[in-house]
């Protein structure tokens, strides 16, 4: 019955990340969250307007880019492909405080400040934070490899009022190694330790911590994957398949419906508004908010253009839709966490094959 109602009212993006916390861990976790009302509200607007095709006055959400820079060659990254003169950048802080306050202004409720690249690359990422928080939006958040953590950086985020940071540890041990190169297992463990310790040292509840995998990494003993970590993060996920790195053909479903262009804004490090955040070449971009309102471009005739082709179902010459893998099929899988077994959805045909994968961080 829970899998049925997720297969209507969440699309691919949203299957392909499963909770495998269990109800009570899940229901501990939105209460710490609080704004439980507010977030209600958000999470409505957020599945029932893009539904109807609705185009709100404002998006709820915005995912903004601290970094595209990234210390890691994960071998199934979409980076892989990205032309060697867009790897490198951080966004400006006079540029970001222009686009928080007209976020705080037209009252968006969540930012997540990570996209392509790893957040913890920006020097001035706590008083990022700390600014939008300042500015009154309730949901402050980013995923990170954790690489970079430290505990002067953990305890700065915690101050600035950080609401939740998702931290990417695919598998355990040397699988771990492989994939996350050049950290180390035992050196995530310890940061992610570390930060939950800082953090209940100061009384407090947030940053809430989630910790997720890719299911290629931890499909022989997700069982022990998810015992392990289950004592330091508020939730873990597992997280469907995608191998970005290659053009290779998978399965798609030509019943597919995106309804991101009705939800939310990604904005690039400098400023450029990509089509989605599946765009990672910038390849379709819409606007440019160093130039243009965030307001001008939601309503403007890029994203307008591309409303209407995805509801025409004329997709052929959109290069980011075409290469898009959250049109891929999915299917459900059932695996045994403890004493329970929940199900999970996956990609037909995009399933990581960890032997065929390079070594520490080089090609395959």
């Amino acid at each position: 019955m829970e899998s049925s109602i997720r297969s209507i009212f969440l699309s691919n993006r949203e299957r392909d990340y499963n909770r495998v916390t269990g109800r009570m861990g899940a229901l501990a976790y939105e209460l710490k969250r609080g704004n439980l009302l507010p977030h209600l509200a958000d999470r409505i607007r957020w599945n029932v307007a893009p539904r109807l095709h609705y185009v709100v006055r404002f998006p709820t959400h915005l995912d903004i880019e601290a970094a595209v820079s990234c210390q890691m060659r994960c071998p199934m990254c979409r980076r892989r492909q990205m032309p060697a003169e867009m790897l490198h950048g951080i966004m400006d802080l006079g540029l970001y405080r222009k686009i928080i306050d007209e976020c705080a202004g037209q009252g968006v409720y969540s930012v997540k400040l990570s996209w392509r690249g790893e957040p913890l690359l920006n020097p001035g990422i706590c008083s990022m934070v700390r600014y939008a928080k300042e500015k009154g939006i309730r949901d402050v958040a980013f995923l990170t490899n954790g690489e970079r953590l430290n505990e002067e950086i953990a305890a700065g985020l915690i101050d600035a009022g950080l609401d939740w940071i998702s931290i990417s540890v695919d598998g355990t041990g040397a699988t771990y190694e492989r994939i996350r190169y050049p950290s180390t297992y035992e050196g995530i463990v310890k940061k992610v330790t570390a930060l939950k310790e800082i953090r209940d040292g100061k009384g407090l509840s947030k940053p809430l911590i989630r910790v997720q995998t890719i299911y290629g990494a931890i499909r022989d003993d997700p069982a022990g994957y998810f015992d392990f970590w289950e004592k330091v993060a508020d939730k873990v996920y597992i997280i469907a398949d995608q191998f970005r790195a290659t053009n290779d053909p998978f399965p798609r479903d030509r019943n597919y419906a995106c309804l991101e262009p009705w939800r939310r804004v990604v904005i690039g490090w400098n400023g450029l508004v990509p089509q989605c955040i599946c765009d990672y070449d910038d390849a379709n971009p819409l606007g440019d908010v160093n130039r243009e309102s965030i307001h001008a471009i939601w309503h403007g005739k890029g994203f307008n253009d591309l409303r209407r082709s995805l509801l025409r179902g004329d997709l052929s010459m959109n290069q980011v839709c075409c290469g898009c893998h959250d049109t891929g099929i999915m299917y459900e899988k059932k695996i045994r966490i403890g004493d329970r077994e929940t199900t999970i959805g996956l990609y037909r045909g995009q399933e990581i094959n960890l032997a065929a994968l390079g070594n520490r961080g080089e090609s395959p």
